[in-house]
């Protein structure tokens, strides 16, 4: 630094801390950066120099101290404090460590090193880390250290053990969800070391394990361990000297691995924990130490073989493969043994699939070859590999085979290097043939994912997974501008871009999902122009393009939006390859002109007669073409730029053209818009039958062609180039969307317009020319305006106002937000507006001011700039409660809820109903600093009154409790004492949910320390008078045990048992049931608790014995009576069961236990019915005798009914089936509560259908198990139904394998066992997934007797062998199976037809596969092929379908892509039906020769006709 220079910084920095400023005076933001430079300038020699002219850092302190101290918690002044007193502290501990004067001096003039400060920056530290960002999370880490490191220099070796350990102590008082507990535990565990540690707390390493489960801990809680356990073994090893022995440091690591192995491997086992100790706890442990690692393994083996080894040994072996442990293992053979990688791939659980994978594709060294047997493996587990419904485990799939096909590209490349090195190697050119079959393979299976009518898991998973394949380079035909970074080129070429391939792809264009439809385009484009057009001339070219876009225009006509949007991607696509045809060529151009031309057309219809262009001239799939066509348009490389500013013009007019044709219907107050004239005169009738409701026809063509032209319109803002969009086309399109934001009435049109909007404004912004950039200044000032003056006309969610002002707002490019702090002004002083009611009207621009300030904090674009002006909104809000006016207090509401959301995020209410605690209380009022005092006083204003009557009273007083029970209180922080004897008045209210709120508010004002004190004095304060005084405070007393309990607290403390028991009879015989009913709920919460000594708890639970067996609750007829009633019957029973296990003499318990069952109160009934099902099993054999003829007889009372069933049943399981058979009467009596019909979930009919399974196995009667149990699991049926048929069918099974487990079964029993085990495999293909889960595991574990659970598909597949030996059931099976649901002409009439409703009618079962269903039993039912039954039906089958599917392929003629047979419904029929043909024609099976000559003419044609290639193969 020149001498100057440095003179100058001195004197600038002298000027900013020289009197009379005080430290107490904050720096501002430019000061303290000032003040860091300087510092960061001047090195500590400088400093250190005698007689320089270097500010003491001593005297900088004070002021950097105190700016940290008071720094705002908005923007980033908080981190700039936090660096600069960091930068300081750094630079003073550089100054200790070279001068003990400095050191000295530092001590005399300075506190920096003082026990208070050190602890008030600790405390900062601690406070802010948790909530903090990334930047000020680091800045806070760097200050601890270098606060650290200073006190080393400073405090002697005692005082640093001392001083640190206090830290220790209070830091771990902290709630365990805090990141800081153990970003500070790491760092101090380094400079304490490990045992003193977890000696202040031994269960230390326990609790975090447990809490790895989170995504924000998992990371800090691993480091926090591993810091500990490191320093403990560093420790030990240094005690052994600075060359210590081998066998002595292995010794210590025999040891350290018996401190944490139990844990962390139990840890291990959790499902829920595994993952993140995987990724992130077990990589730090072991890097420590290798021979720690080969030890964990050999522990492992040692464990069962089940299911939680398989896990753990995953999970290792995949730690250790990442560290490279294993390359010169034994272990690694096991690691990839085939069977080993067999097992898991075929396993139900996902993690031991992706675990399998994950070993099979990764290494170290990415050009290691992957074995053939592996290859293979992976290739025949394709199906349990990609056809998982759970799209997180598609991604993580996903993640790997494109890992996967880089490792394959990497070890070929590196054999071919070798070749070419060493020769020719017939062992290194087998393993690169062997990686080469493995992509043909892989590539054929997934073109088979993309078929028609294949589910959006499976064309999804194919066309993610083949985009990898295009990007890995490896068809050399593809750009080289679409492969991935790092590219190097395959030593061998697979082309991708096949026919076959290509047809699939633009099948999928007109898919129903668009994400499908957006893939397969990206796809196409990615392809070779050669590939995607077939003939040699331009003219042959163009002419299938012309083909394609004929298709196209037809399915941009649809009402449907994905049929708009379907015909625009094969538009979209057309464009591109007429831009590719020929070099220089206009016909794009002319393309584009003519789709221009179509629109224009169709608007001039719409303009003529609106009833017929909203079925025959759609206008959305225009707009959309339009869209996807400028989207991708190269700009710069446009030649005719007169053209396109026709263009523009042209598109410009367009949008204000639809905008009049649209605008009656958008803008009208009814809900679904109005209906023009000429549709309710001339087309009602016929619109209605072929298209749906005529509203709905009308509304959705309307609201679709506003959203796409607005789409249109975004694009061009964004794209179009600086000069080429004028500046009055600029200002039409800003007023044009002014106008519909203003005027329409249809939410779904806001959010598509809103979009255009900002893109205008941000336009706009960015112009050079004043006249542009100044116009959304004057719209935001104009829509202010619409605020005030169009208050009576504007919907009370205020319409398109809100979009309007943050659209402008969002756009804004001003760091400064100078129209965002004027706005909220404007709108704050319209919202605060006192109403002015008169006789005939109600002006509310406060309403519409209210829901404009509740946009701004929800536009996320505003969400930094807004966090200034949230206490302000949040006074309004909370103001707004009080309200006289109904529209005013429901925007009160809504804004409220937006701002408590942005505040804490969206998580809301927990099982146990306790509002979870998203921030501490300090950081909350710290960050927004005006918000405690405006909460405070409102409390103060409203909490007196709230006995009034007055509803402005509670209605103020609710949002200010409900945003205090989100804060958590911390240790030491007073900040909310104020706020105490507000809550304790609340506590006392007459209102419920006053009370209720003011109990979970009480919790941010106890910190843990405080916690069983604050329990103990609200227990103290329970009266025999002051009913609501002891509800509220019995709530609060059950909310903070929860906590307490929630937090894993392992001990109760005895001063609480105490209070209980004193207060006992005050609470529990003074006639209040709601207090009774929380105080025993309170009482049987901590009974079921581990305490310092078990006196106090024994004499709670003989008080609540005493108390259940008097039955005095029984006595009254209120709600809160009855709901005590049920919550002390069901402790009775729940006590009676107990007992019963602990004694032989059970009369009187067993005559108790009948008396729960016999109360008038269903509810209790219910209640005791739930616990004796739930303890059945504990129950000695001759009271389940006893009590089922009670319990049946129950069944009477609808409500009980259900339960009574279910124990029924459980009872009967638990005596001897051998003897035991239930009545005739019995089982008609539980068919007759059987609804067949139902629609809806019905308890008592699932619950009977339930028992029916048991019932039929004990006695069966033919024909109703079997015709019920086809009815209730038809796919129509709703879940519940199904789930309980599926029950049904399960029970039965087990029932029978327990008649039969010591005797031979009875032929009919086998069969009926047969047909029952094939309906368990048809819920196999079951849409939902739980109902498939049950199927699957009760079919690997019961039926095939598998050591583990499988995954569904790889049952399907297995199951074939043991199906295929089935009798009778097998023979209907396979014909239902193979025979299309309406074969003959019919069915492909059917098929054919095309569905002109607005809305689709969606398949009950989107999972079921059907022809690959057929494909599986077709191996299942070959013996079925030989009974002349089954012969007779497929034949007559075959002869009904095919000659009609000659028929078919007659009258369509020409197939091709997008053709006839792309429809699913055509393709799957097709395919049922020529794969039948073939399946007979291979056995043999088909006489006659006429059959022959109609499957050659089908070839014949299909070949003419390119009819889809799945179909055939068509080739001789």
């Amino acid at each position: 630094m020149a001498q100057s220079t440095t003179i100058t910084a001195h004197e600038s920095i002298r000027g900013i801390i020289a009197p009379p400023r005080q430290p107490s005076e904050p720096l501002t933001a430019e000061e303290l950066t000032a003040v860091r430079k300087y510092i960061v300038d001047l090195k500590a020699e400088e400093f250190l120099a005698t007689g320089s002219n270097a500010i003491s850092l001593s005297s900088i302190y004070p002021f950097l101290l105190e700016s940290l101290l008071n720094s705002p918690g908005l923007g980033d002044y908080r981190t700039l404090a936090t660096d600069a007193l960091s930068v300081w502290t750094q630079r003073t501990s550089q100054c200790c460590s070279k001068s003990q004067k400095f050191t000295s001096i530092l001590l005399q003039q300075c506190t920096a090193a003082s026990v208070h400060d050190a602890d008030v920056v600790f405390d900062f530290v601690c406070e802010y880390w948790t909530d903090s960002g990334a930047a000020l999370g680091n800045a806070l880490r760097e200050l601890f250290l270098k606060t650290i490191s200073l006190i080393e220099r400073i405090w002697t070796a005692d005082e640093k053990r001392t001083r640190l350990g206090r830290w220790v102590d209070q830091i771990l008082k902290y709630p365990k969800a805090m990141r800081v507990v153990y970003f500070t535990i790491e760092i101090l565990a380094k400079q304490l070391g490990g045992r003193a540690i977890l000696k202040k707390k031994p269960t230390l390493l326990v609790e975090s394990l447990n809490l790895t489960y989170s995504n924000a801990l998992a990371n800090p809680v691993s480091k926090m361990i591993t810091a500990i356990l490191v320093t403990i073994r560093q420790d030990d090893i240094k005690q052994l000297g600075k060359k210590p022995d081998k066998d002595a440091v292995d010794e210590i690591d025999v040891k350290w691995l018996g401190l944490w192995i139990d844990d962390v491997r139990e840890a291990l086992k959790d499902d829920n924990l595994r993952p993140h100790i995987q990724i992130y706890l077990l990589p730090y442990i072991f890097r420590v130490s290798s021979k720690a690692y080969r030890m964990f393994l050999a522990n492992l083996a040692a464990m069962d073989n089940g299911e939680n080894f398989l896990h753990l040994q995953v999970c290792c072996f995949k730690v250790g493969q990442d560290l490279r442990l294993l390359e010169d293992d034994s272990s690694e053979i096991s690691v990839l043994s085939t069977s080993f990688l067999s097992s898991l791939f075929c396993h139900s659980s996902p993690d031991l699939r992706i675990g399998g994978l994950s070993l099979a594709v990764s290494s170290p060294r990415a050009s290691k070859p992957i074995s053939s047997d592996v290859l293979d493996i992976i290739a025949s587990n394709f199906d349990q590999l990609f056809l998982e419904s759970d799209p997180e485990f598609r991604n993580r799939i996903y993640g790997f085979m494109r890992q996967m096909i880089t490792r394959i590209r990497d070890s070929c490349v590196y054999l071919y290097r070798e070749i070419k090195k060493k020769g020719s190697n017939e062992g290194l050119e087998n393993m690169i043939k062997a990686n080469k079959k493995f992509v043909d393979t892989y590539i054929t299976y997934l073109q088979q994912l993309l078929r028609p009518g294949s589910s959006y898991q499976r064309i999804n998973t194919g066309l993610r997974l083949y985009m990898t394949l295009v990007r890995s380079g490896l068809d050399e035909k593809v750009d080289a501008k679409w492969h991935d970074k790092n590219h190097l080129d395959f030593p061998f070429n697979v082309t991708l871009y096949t026919k076959n391939c290509v047809r699939l792809l633009i099948d999928n264009l007109v898919n129903n999902y668009e994400d499908i439809r957006e893939t397969s385009a990206a796809l196409l484009k990615m392809a070779p122009v050669d590939a995607l057009l077939e003939g040699e001339t331009v003219s042959a070219r163009k002419l299938v393009i012309d083909g394609y876009a004929s298709k196209g225009y037809i399915m941009i006509t649809g009402l449907r939006g994905r049929e708009g949007d379907g015909g625009a991607r094969i538009l979209d696509l057309c464009y591109y390859l007429y831009e590719r045809i020929e070099k220089n060529s206009t016909f794009h151009l002319e393309f584009l002109y003519q789709i221009l031309s179509n629109l224009e057309n169709a608007i001039k219809e719409a303009e003529r007669n609106l009833a017929l262009a909203v079925t025959d001239f759609p206008l959305h799939g225009y707009f959309t073409t339009l869209r996807l066509i400028f989207d991708k348009l190269n700009y710069s490389n446009i030649a005719n730029t007169d053209f396109f500013a026709v263009l523009l013009t042209r598109l410009c007019d367009l949008s204000r053209a639809i905008w009049e044709i649209v605008e009656p219907t958008l803008c009208s107050d009814a809900p679904e818009g109005s209906m023009p004239d000429e549709i309710e005169e001339e087309y009602l009738q016929n619109l209605e039958k072929d298209h749906g409701p005529a509203s709905q026809v009308v509304l959705s063509y309307s609201w679709r062609a506003i959203g796409e032209s607005s789409g249109l319109l975004t694009t061009l803002l964004t794209r179009v180039p600086e000069g080429m969009l004028s500046d009055n086309q600029l200002r039409g399109i800003g007023q044009l969307l002014l106008t519909e934001l203003a005027s329409i009435r249809h939410r779904g049109a806001f959010s598509s317009i809103y979009p255009t909007f900002v893109a205008c404004c941000s336009r706009c912004n960015v112009s050079p020319r004043e006249e542009l950039s100044k116009l959304p200044q004057l719209w935001l000032d104009e829509n202010i305006e619409l605020v005030q003056t169009q208050a009576q006309v504007i919907t009370r969610r205020s319409g398109g106002l809100p979009y309007l002002v943050t659209g402008v707002l969002a756009a804004e490019s001003d760091p400064e937000r100078p129209l965002l702090r004027r706005t909220f002004e404007s709108l704050s002083a319209i919202a605060q507006t006192p109403v002015i009611m008169t006789d005939d009207k109600v002006d509310l621009p406060q309403v519409h001011a209210l829901n404009c300030i509740k946009s701004v904090f929800i536009e996320a674009k505003l969400s930094s700039a807004s966090a200034f002006y949230i206490d302000q909104a949040l006074a309004m809000a909370i103001t707004a409660f009080a309200s006289e006016v109904w529209s005013i207090r429901n925007c009160g509401v809504m804004m409220f809820a937006a701002l408590q959301t942005r505040l804490f995020g969206s998580r809301k209410v927990t099982d146990s109903r306790l509002t979870v605690g998203n921030m501490s209380a300090r950081l909350f009022f710290g960050r927004y600093k005006q918000i405690k005092d405006i909460l405070q006083r409102h409390l103060e204003q409203h909490v007196d009154q709230l006995n009034s009557g007055e509803s402005a009273n509670v209605e103020t007083v609710y949002p200010v409790l409900s945003l205090l029970s989100r804060l958590e209180g911390t240790n030491d922080y007073t900040g909310l004492e104020p706020f105490r004897p507000l809550i304790m008045s609340c506590l006392s209210s007459r209102i419920w949910k006053i009370r209720e709120s003011a109990a979970w508010s009480l919790m941010a004002l106890v910190s843990r320390d405080s916690l069983i004190d604050t329990v103990v004095g609200l227990i103290n304060e329970l009266t025999p008078r002051a009913q609501n005084g002891n509800h509220g405070r019995l709530l609060a007393v059950q909310a903070l045990v929860e906590k307490y309990l929630r937090g894993r607290e392992s001990v109760v403390d005895d001063k609480i048992y105490h209070e209980l028991i004193e207060q006992f009879g005050v609470v529990m015989y003074n006639r209040c049931s709601p207090n009774a009913l929380l105080f025993i709920r309170i009482c049987k919460l901590l009974a079921d608790c581990v305490t310092n000594g078990t006196e106090k708890r024994d004499q709670l639970q003989l008080l609540m014995a005493k108390y259940l067996s008097t039955g005095i609750y029984r006595c009254g007829r209120g709600v809160g009576d009855k709901l005590l009633d049920t919550q002390c019957i069901q402790y009775f029973t729940e006590q009676i069961l107990q007992r019963m296990k602990l004694t032989a003499d059970v009369d009187t318990m067993f005559s108790d236990l009948v008396s729960c069952l016999s109360v008038d109160n269903q509810d209790a009934c219910i209640a005791s019915l739930e616990v004796i099902c739930s303890h059945v099993g504990e129950l000695k054999v001759e009271i389940c005798d006893t009590l089922t003829d009670i319990v049946f007889d129950l069944r009477r009372y609808r409500r009980i009914s259900p339960y009574a069933i279910r124990l029924y049943v459980a009872l009967i399981l638990r005596q001897d089936l051998t003897t035991y058979k239930p009545s005739a009467g019995v089982y008609y009596e539980v068919v007759n509560l059987i609804n067949v019909r139902i629609e809806e979930q019905d308890l008592q009919s699932e619950a009977a259908i339930e028992a029916l399974g048991v019932l039929s196995a004990l006695r069966p009667i033919d024909g109703f198990f079997d015709s019920i149990r086809a009815s209730v699991m038809a796919d129509e049926m709703p879940f519940s139904v199904r789930r309980a048929g599926l029950v049904s069918t399960i029970a039965f099974l087990k029932t029978t394998y327990l008649l039969t487990s010591n005797r031979a079964m009875l032929p009919e029993e086998t069969e009926r066992v047969e047909a029952e085990i094939l309906k368990l495999y048809a819920v196999l293909d079951d849409d939902d997934e739980e109902l498939r889960a049950m199927a699957t595991e009760f079919l690997s574990l019961d039926v095939l007797k598998l050591k583990f659970v499988t995954t569904s598909v790889y049952l399907k597949r297995t199951g074939r062998a043991m199906l295929k030996n089935f009798k009778a059931a097998i023979f209907s099976a396979t014909v239902k199976e193979l025979i299309p649901v309406q074969p003959g002409a019919q069915g492909f009439e059917t098929a054919l037809t095309t569905d002109t409703a607005l809305f689709v009618i969606e398949s009950p079962n989107l999972y079921r596969d059907e022809i690959e269903t057929s494909q599986i039993w077709e191996d299942i039912g070959e013996n079925a092929l030989l009974n002349p039954k089954v012969q007779s039906q497929l034949l007559a089958a075959v002869r009904e379908s095919l000659p009609a599917l000659l028929l078919v392929i007659e009258s369509q003629g020409y197939d091709g892509p997008l053709g006839w047979v792309s429809k699913p419904e055509v393709f799957t029929l097709g395919m049922k039906v020529l794969r039948l043909y073939r399946l007979l024609s291979q056995k043999a099976l088909i006489p006659e020769q006429d059959l022959g000559e109609v499957y050659e003419k089908i070839r014949v044609l299909a070949c003419k006709n390119s009819v889809h290639f799945m179909w055939g193969p068509w080739e001789l």
